[in-house]
């Protein structure tokens, strides 16, 4: 019997390829948010020393005109915090899209993969069919010379 040959093999390659790209862009987007939230921590810990360096300038004593740079940088720097925290909000919804599309594609590949399992179970079946009635076939001609032999 011929090698199991399944004719939707290129089809199942094509969805792995999707599935590899959608996996790339879900790393991509995953690693875009792990950065976000790294740059979210590491300002929100700038902006708490400085503004705890600010604190004890004011115990000690500045000048209204450093207090004011230092107000105004540390007014920045929330600003900063806050555009940073939207467009990690952004990263979050593009990840999410990028997952559900990973979701999707895996889906498809697996719908494939089981079609061939079954494929290849069937062939299985059948060739084995195939070789029991072989050797049914062996037995039957083996039996039939025996008591031919035997008549004779």
């Amino acid at each position: 019997m011929k090698k199991f040959n399944f004719k939707l093999h290129p089809v199942l390659k094509y969805r792995e390829h999707l599935e590899n790209i959608a996996k790339q862009e879900y790393v991509k987007a995953y690693m875009d948010v792990k950065t976000a939230q790294e740059m979210i921590l590491q300002m929100e810990q700038a902006f708490q020393i400085l503004a705890d360096k600010v604190d004890q300038e004011t115990i000690t004593g500045i000048s209204s005109m450093m207090f004011r740079q230092y107000n105004d940088y540390l007014d920045s720097l929330e600003s900063d915090i806050e555009l940073k925290r939207k467009e990690l909000e952004q990263l979050q919804r593009v990840q999410a899209v990028k997952q559900q599309a990973l979701t999707n594609k895996s889906v498809a590949k697996k719908v494939i993969e089981r079609l061939r399992e079954k494929k290849r179970g069937e062939y299985l079946e059948e060739f084995q069919a195939e070789e029991q009635k072989r050797a049914d076939d062996i037995a039957s001609l083996k039996k039939a010379r025996e008591v031919s032999e035997n008549v004779s």
